[in-house]
């Protein structure tokens, strides 16, 4: 693909393109997910350079070919939950708690 059919693809010039492939500017956020659908590829791997790695690969359809079936296997992420931990009591008890231990030990430090 030439650097003007990219450019037509994506809606920019041929000279931006040819300063990204030049590192002297990089596509915004929007061009760069267009940038991806035009080139087959993930964000991820224009961003990184590094080829994203996918647990479980998913069949997302069957092709008809010439009495052939052909599967596409497209690779998609495993999102994981993400968690957030709240506390079960505030941290200003374990504060306050903390110098009502420190207080005893002295007492019981001097009184020993």
């Amino acid at each position: 693909m030439s650097q003007g059919q990219l450019a037509d693809a994506l809606e920019v010039s041929r000279q931006a393109v040819s300063k990204w492939e030049n590192d002297q500017a990089s596509p915004d956020t929007i061009k760069l997910i267009k940038l991806a659908e035009v080139l087959d590829t993930e964000v991820e791997y224009l961003a990184t350079g590094r080829k994203p790695v996918y647990e479980h690969p998913i069949i997302l359809n069957m092709v008809k070919k010439e009495d052939k079936i052909v599967e596409k296997v497209v690779e998609k992420p495993v999102l994981k939950r993400v968690v957030r931990v709240k506390y079960l009591r505030n941290p200003l008890e374990f504060v306050a708690l903390g110098i009502v231990c420190f207080v005893m030990g002295l007492v019981l430090g001097i009184l020993l």
